[in-house]
C-alpha cells in the first residue's frame, strides 16, 4: 500500500511544525539554487564541503546579472535549465528537472508529471528542488489534504503548498529539479574549471535575457553605476540584489583562498578576491544606513556608486589574474571559454 503522507522529519524541528504556516505567508530574504542543493547535499551526506565551496565548484557563486532597474528578480534571471543542470554535474551530482511556463495548455499535464516526481524523490528520501518565487525545498507531502511540505534552504519553517498551486508563481515560470545520484570526482580539476567557467560568465552576457534589459559580468557594474545614478531604482529591492552578491564575493573570496596551489599565479587571483569581498562588505555598511539609503541621500548613493565602480575594476583584475593562471586551457578554447 502506497503511503498518503511523507515528511523527511529531520528536515524540521519537531512534527508540529508541519502545521505552523499556510502558503500566503510571505518569507524575508532570497534562497538562491545554490543553497538549497547545499542543504540537500548535507541531508544525504553527498559532501563534507562547506557552502562557499560548493558555491564555488559548481561556478554559480560567479554569477553576476543586474536587470537595468535593479529589482530583487536579477537575483534568479539565468538559464535555470542549463546552469542548474551544470552546477549539479559540476559536483557529481545527476538530476532530472523540467521548467515551462504556467500559461501553456500543456501546463497541467506537466504539473501532473512534477507532482509525480517530486514524491518519487521523496519516497527515496531525498528533497526536491523547487522555484517557488525563490528556490526552495520540498521535504513531503500529504496525499489526504494534497499538499506538499516546503522550506526555504536557511531554516525550519515549514509552508504547505497544495497540488494545484504547484507551479502556479507571481510570475509565469515553473521549475523543479531532483537530485538522483552522487559520483566521485576529481576536486581539483573540478575547482580549476570552476575558475575557467568564472571567466566566460565575466565576458559572455547570458543569451536567454534581453541586453536592452539585463546587463551580464563586467557590464552588469556599469549597470548598476547608471541605474543608481538616475534614481530609476526601488530602494529596498537594490538593497536586496546588491546584499546578494556581497554574500556571493564572500563566498568567492572563502573558495579561491583553498585554492593556491592550482597556479604559481594564484597569489594574485586570492588577493584581488579578497580585496573585493572586502568592497562589498562597505556597500554593505553604507546601505545598512537605511533613513540615507531609504531617502536616497546623494552622499550616500555617490558613496556606493564610487565603491561600485571600485569593485568592478578589482573584479577585471581578478579575471584577468585568472587568465594569467591557466593560459593553455583557456587558449585551447579560442572563442569558447565555457565549453568543458
Amino acid at each position: 500500500m502506497m503511503a498518503t503522507k511523507v515528511v523527511l522529519q529531520d528536515w524540521i524541528r519537531s512534527s508540529q511544525a508541519v502545521n505552523s504556516a499556510d502558503e500566503c505567508r510571505s518569507w524575508s530574504g532570497v534562497s538562491a539554487y545554490t543553497d538549497a542543493l547545499f542543504r540537500i547535499l548535507l541531508h544525504k551526506q553527498w559532501t563534507v564541503f562547506p557552502h562557499h565551496m560548493i558555491a564555488g565548484m559548481t561556478a554559480s557563486a560567479f554569477r553576476l546579472v543586474v536587470d537595468r532597474r535593479l529589482t530583487s528578480k536579477s537575483i534568479s534571471a539565468y538559464n535555470w535549465m542549463a546552469e542548474n543542470f551544470v552546477a549539479a554535474d559540476f559536483i557529481g551530482v545527476t538530476t532530472g528537472q523540467h521548467g515551462g511556463f504556467s500559461f501553456e495548455p500543456t501546463f497541467p499535464l506537466y504539473q501532473k508529471q512534477a507532482l509525480l516526481d517530486i514524491k518519487a524523490s521523496i519516497d527515496r528520501g531525498i528533497g526536491a528542488i523547487l522555484w517557488h518565487d525563490q528556490f526552495v525545498i520540498v521535504i513531503g507531502y500529504d496525499d489526504v489534504e494534497r499538499v506538499l511540505f516546503i522550506c526555504k534552504s536557511n531554516g525550519n519553517e515549514v509552508i504547505r503548498l497544495s497540488y494545484d498551486s504547484l507551479g502556479r508563481n507571481s510570475t509565469p515560470y515553473w521549475y523543479y529539479q531532483v537530485l538522483e545520484a552522487c559520483a566521485p570526482i576529481d576536486q581539483w580539476e573540478v575547482c580549476k574549471e570552476s575558475l575557467i567557467q568564472a571567466v566566460y560568465k565575466w565576458e559572455t552576457h547570458d543569451y536567454m535575457l534581453p541586453p536592452q534589459d539585463y546587463a551580464c559580468g563586467a557590464a552588469a557594474y556599469a549597470a548598476i553605476a547608471v541605474v543608481l545614478q538616475t534614481e530609476t531604482y526601488d530602494t529596498e529591492q537594490a538593497a536586496a540584489v546588491l546584499c546578494y552578491y556581497a554574500k556571493s564575493r564572500l563566498d568567492i573570496a572563502s573558495y579561491v583562498a583553498g585554492l593556491k596551489h592550482l597556479s604559481i599565479q594564484m597569489d594574485q587571483v586570492i588577493n584581488e578576491y579578497e580585496l573585493l569581498a572586502n568592497l562589498y562588505t562597505m556597500i554593505v555598511e553604507v546601505i545598512d544606513d537605511s533613513i540615507s539609503w531609504d531617502s536616497r541621500e546623494p552622499e550616500c548613493v555617490q558613496r556606493v556608486i564610487e565603491l561600485i565602480r571600485k569593485a568592478g575594476a578589482t573584479e577585471q583584475r581578478a579575471i584577468d589574474a585568472i587568465k594569467r593562471a591557466f593560459p593553455e586551457t583557456i587558449g585551447n578554447r579560442f572563442d569558447d571559454v565555457g565549453l568543458r
